[in-house]
């Protein structure tokens, strides 16, 4: 790999040369905003290993990709993350890549990683030789050596069976997408679950593509089972499953009550407001950093790694229908 100049950052970033000399030697002229990004995408790059020290060592939490679906969660983490970092005196440094040379570079100039989405296998392996403390925030291969904190995903669709049972709803639906992602379905196996013994009940996993929401849930209709409920994988999936259910004819939740995940802005931006289930994303911020903390202060023997789940919470509004008592 070539050296890394002052110019390949300034390329990278979009601002002049000048600019990035200033930042990294603490001279006054650029912003702390700035300041922040050049120092971390230098760390990023590698710089610091040719050109003297590097700065303190921080914490550095690092994203996968910039992703729409989850942003909202992801800057709720950042900020448990960022405020309990304050009050133990790190500086938090923040990156987006996918790149395992780039995760590496940042791990050796980091006292501690935070892993954020869906980092592939190739950047595990460069961060296990860095040897540096790591988290996850995010679903993990199963027994992987590292730690994790997650919501209770599976406990969570476990509570929405319940939920719906109780309210007489006997045919519901799991909607997602054509990409099977851990925590999704993990929340519909705890919702298959709830539904174990109950008489009459069928579970519906709802998938699609490119050919929508519409045409999926028109041939489950034709197949014969129409569902009274629909739990959808995350609040935004929930708002476009209520808009197209709403060209369709439906009223939502006369004919068909709607059950969302997150509860994030777009809970509150459909009418009915939806009922959902509130992921606590600062909360799992700070315990990821608490954990990272012990990681890299503690003296003591360490335990082997931990798996943390924060447990959500049930939101009620009005996207749900009472059919009956249970």
């Amino acid at each position: 790999m070539s050296k890394i100049t002052l110019q390949a950052i300034a390329d990278q970033l979009g601002i002049s040369k000048f600019a990035v000399s200033r930042a990294l030697s603490g001279k006054v002229g650029v912003s702390e905003q700035t300041r922040a990004l050049v120092r971390s995408k230098a760390v990023e790059l590698g710089y610091f290993k040719g050109a003297g020290a590097a700065p303190r060592a921080a914490i550095h939490i690092v994203f996968h990709d910039h992703d729409p679906v989850n942003s909202e969660l992801w800057m709720q983490m950042q900020n448990g993350i960022q405020s309990e970092a304050a009050l133990s005196g790190y500086e938090v440094q923040l990156h987006w890549t996918r790149s395992a040379e780039q995760i590496e570079n940042v791990a050796r100039a980091s006292a501690g990683m935070v892993l954020v989405g869906q980092h592939g296998e190739e950047t595990l392996a460069a961060l296990r030789r860095t040897r540096k403390p790591v988290v996850r925030l995010g679903w993990v291969s199963p027994l992987d050596p590292v730690d994790q904190v997650t919501g209770a995903d599976h406990e969570a669709g476990s509570a929405i069976g319940q939920y719906l049972r109780e309210r007489g709803h006997r045919i519901v639906g799991f909607v997602h997408g054509t990409r099977v992602l851990r925590g999704r379905m993990e929340r519909l196996f705890g919702l298959n679950e709830a539904y174990v013994g109950c008489p009459g009940a069928r579970v519906h996993e709802i998938q699609y593509g490119e050919e929508g929401f519409a045409t999926a849930f028109k041939t489950l209709l034709e197949q014969g089972d129409r569902p009274t409920a629909l739990f959808c994988s995350h609040d935004g999936l929930a708002v476009h499953v209520i808009s197209e259910l709403h060209r369709l004819g439906y009223k939502v939740p006369e004919d068909i009550s709607i059950i969302g995940y997150g509860d994030f802005a777009a809970a509150l931006q459909i009418s009915p407001p939806l009922t959902t289930i509130r992921l606590p994303g600062e909360d799992m911020g700070i315990a990821a950093f608490r954990l990272l903390l012990e990681r890299m202060n503690s003296s003591r023997r360490q335990l082997p790694p931990q798996r943390v789940m924060i447990v959500p919470k049930l939101i009620e509004r009005e996207s749900v229908f009472r059919l009956q008592q249970d």
